[in-house]
């Protein structure tokens, strides 16, 4: 069975467990990226995630990123691009 450290990604043949990446103690001084998947209303809750951030942490920087479509993975210059520019990635999706 899986473990809360642990996913499957569907989107690979034969859907593979792969690690989670090693969450920081802190937020204080990171790059934070935030990633808008293109589904209804998740600028929202990227807008009240980035908020919170302000108020709770003190991140170095918050970066705001969008994928094309919900539907595929991210193009990969994009995931090139967020692990070159950021120390965390917040996904988010809403409806």
């Amino acid at each position: 069975m899986s473990r809360p450290d642990a996913y499957l990604d569907p989107t690979d043949i034969g859907a593979k467990p792969r690690q989670t990446a090693a969450r920081p103690a802190s937020l204080d001084g990171k790059v934070v990226t935030l990633l808008d998947i293109s589904k209804g209303n998740g600028n929202h809750l990227l807008d009240r995630i980035e908020e919170l951030l302000r108020e709770r942490a003190r991140p170095k920087a918050i970066l705001r990123k969008r994928k094309p479509t919900f539907a595929r993975p991210a193009p990969d210059t994009l995931r090139q691009e967020i692990v070159r520019e950021s120390d965390v990635l917040i996904e988010a999706l809403a409806d």
